[in-house]
């Protein structure tokens, strides 16, 4: 599973879990995590990610060690089951944007326990950089995303700024190694806080991820739960500075798991399709683009004030999608991740049943052969013609 370079989405339900494999059974990046008791349940389709992960990660002492974790945003979809995961796993490198907090002081319950556990841990590991002058080493490690006045506050001032990511900026090093080869992280967002245009998801995390050192390859674009208003601005600025290349992709994970709210706005109590997203998004795909919704299955049609998935995003996405449209939930096996591999510069959707009926292929063709080549001759077969095993 985690053997070759590429990316998992996880079924976890309607919420967002993704995996990025940067060197095979090595160094791991996780994009947000949604565990479930459910997913405990053999019965359930959900996956049981945090138990995934434990037992595919690799070893570092006697922990799994996972090399990276990125936070969008502290909603309880996007970060469900991390006290558990920090008490199984060593993380090598937290990423996070402290914007997304700062609605919750220290003392503030109303966000979940594991929102308040990842909250923590950061501001411990920022504790940990600001007293090492530099890199604290494995499992303390912790990458800001803001803007430039974050480290004039007293609680970042001292702050490594070698640590520190704004708007604009390419990250290519993940827990202290240089990875500028397989490996590339452009960041969107969040905007400054006078820029920003809606609601707090507003403030969440948006990148574009590489598998590779070229944007133009195309990569996975990451817009969390954003609507049309914050996405438009993010592609009209990228633009304007001359930095389309960085909005390119093989894989787009479907904001706000599938909502409609990305290109539908209501305007005069109507709604309104706003197909200049589409448009653009559409442009910026390279090669037959696969539109990912981590949701549950997306139903046929929706009732006004429905919570996403919704039946129209997915509509306007199969648009536009060259290589389709899948859903965590309704595509893949049940509880399995849908897995796309990295093969040359391209992402390639893993379709386990194709793989297996390939595997037969080539031993059936394996086996006339021999039987070919061991006709009219007294020579034994020297390969094994699919009986027995080793």
């Amino acid at each position: 599973m985690f053997n070759e370079r590429g990316v998992l989405f996880w079924p976890v339900g309607t919420g967002d879990s993704t995996t990025f494999v940067i060197k095979e059974d090595e160094v791991m990046f996780q994009v947000d995590l949604r565990s479930t008791t459910q997913a405990e349940d053999d019965e359930s389709d959900q996956a049981p990610i945090v138990d995934r992960l434990v037992e595919h990660l690799p070893q570092r002492g006697d922990m799994p060690y996972l090399s990276g974790f990125a936070l969008t945003h502290p909603d309880e979809d996007h970060i469900l089951g991390f006290s558990d995961l920090l008490e199984q796993v060593t993380i090598g490198e937290l990423w996070f944007t402290p914007r997304v907090f700062r609605e919750h002081d220290d003392d503030d319950t109303s966000m979940c326990d594991d929102a308040q556990a990842f909250r923590d841990e950061a501001h411990r590991r920022v504790e940990a950089a600001i007293k090492a002058g530099g890199d604290p080493g494995d499992g303390n490690r912790v990458r800001l995303i803001g803007y430039d006045t974050l480290l004039e506050e007293d609680q970042y001032k001292d702050f490594p700024s070698e640590f520190f990511s704004i708007p604009g900026n390419t990250v290519t090093e993940l827990d202290g190694e240089d990875l500028s080869d397989d490996f590339r992280v452009f960041i969107h967002g969040p905007f400054k806080k006078d820029e920003i245009v809606g609601d707090r998801n507003d403030t969440s995390l948006v990148m574009q991820v590489v598998l590779g050192a070229d944007p133009e390859e195309g990569g996975v674009l990451l817009f969390g739960d954003h609507k049309y208003p914050t996405i438009r601005e993010i592609l009209d600025i990228t633009t304007k500075n001359n930095n389309e290349e960085n909005l390119k992709w093989q894989i787009l994970l479907a904001p706000h798991h599938c909502s409609k709210s990305v290109m539908y706005q209501t305007e005069d109590e109507k709604e309104v399709l706003k197909q200049d997203i589409l448009d653009d998004l559409d442009r910026l795909q390279v090669g037959d683009g696969v539109i990912v919704a981590s949701s549950l299955s997306v139903p046929s049609t929706n009732k006004s004030g429905d919570n996403p998935p919704h039946a129209k995003a997915k509509d306007r996405y199969s648009e536009i999608a060259g290589g389709g449209f899948v859903c965590t939930h309704d595509d893949g096996d049940s509880a399995e991740a849908l897995l796309f591999v990295l093969d040359g510069a391209n992402l390639v959707q893993h379709d386990a049943d194709s793989a297996q009926e390939q595997s037969d292929t080539a031993s059936k063709s394996a086996l006339l052969v021999g039987v070919k080549d061991s006709r009219g001759s007294d020579d034994v077969p020297q390969d094994k013609l699919g009986f027995g095993s080793d």
